[in-house]
């Protein structure tokens, strides 16, 4: 909802490491930032370095090199995307995951730099299919990489349904690993 208005800038992160640098950031950028945040993530330990750092707004992160297909995702789904690549590897397929962070400015560059890298896209996100972030993902993808599109792009959203509150139902609707694979499945034509 908040990266729809111009003029607000827009991150999150999964990571620890990304937290801090991109919470420093968004402290000392002079624009207003609204900072995402997931609890689930709360409980999740990473390293991160005592030396000051910052981690530049608009700027997306390759969290693993691929050549087969990009994956393109953010907050804590990397961690459900990780996992898919693992399996994924394991079933010969290459994955290149980019970490966004910052949902806007959305860093294009990175983004098309490695779809025209792998040639094939798959947008996973917590949120619904309608009208979102990776919908705006996928069109601006076709647009500028149509042309070395092997595939179409994909989407692994939430279900297209009212977010229960029980834990048994919402691993049903949350993207799951499962779902990530068989997209990937699906634009690698397997």
């Amino acid at each position: 909802l908040f990266a729809h208005f111009p003029g607000l800038k827009v991150v999150t992160f999964a990571t620890a490491y990304d937290a801090k640098g991109l919470l420093k950031a968004a402290i000392r950028d002079p624009n207003p930032v609204v900072f995402l945040e997931s609890e689930m993530t709360y409980g999740i330990k990473g390293e991160v370095p005592d030396e000051e750092y910052i981690i530049e707004l608009g700027k997306a992160d390759i969290k693993r090199s691929g050549t087969d297909v990009t994956l393109i995702t953010w907050g804590k789904q990397l961690f459900t995307v990780q996992k898919a690549a693992e399996s994924l590897m394991a079933q010969g397929i290459d994955v290149e995951i980019v970490d966004l962070r910052s949902l806007r400015p959305l860093d294009h560059e990175t983004v098309f730099n490695s779809v025209v890298k792998t040639g094939r896209a798959v947008v996973i996100h917590e949120g619904f299919i309608f009208a979102g972030v990776g919908a705006e993902l996928v069109s601006r993808i076709q647009e500028a990489c149509f042309d070395v599109l092997q595939a179409p792009v994909l989407r692994v959203t939430n279900r297209d349904v009212p977010q229960p509150y029980a834990t048994n139902l919402e691993k049903l609707v949350y993207p799951s690993e499962d779902r990530i694979i068989a997209a990937v499945q699906q634009v690698m034509e397997r």
